[in-house]
């Protein structure tokens, strides 16, 4: 949603400097969509791509005195 008003804003801010058209609102459009695909593809590993379902899951391994061994013969 966030992204959404930050686009209107820009619309509304670019037409009240340059004036209300339509070649205004679509260069705008265009500038803010090209912006926005170059922050989605630069974020590495905070965004989960569409298809990726896996998520990696750190596995520890206990050596010694832990709890779970007091049971053990």
């Amino acid at each position: 949603m966030v992204p959404l008003i930050l686009i209107g804003a820009a619309v509304v801010g670019a037409c009240l400097v340059f004036g209300y058209s339509s070649f205004v609102v679509g260069f705008v459009l265009m500038i803010v969509g090209i912006i926005g695909l170059i922050t989605f593809m630069s974020t590495v590993g905070m965004v989960q791509r569409p298809g990726e379902k896996g998520t990696v899951i750190e596995e520890r391994h206990y050596i010694g005195d832990y709890p779970r061994d007091h049971h053990r013969p």
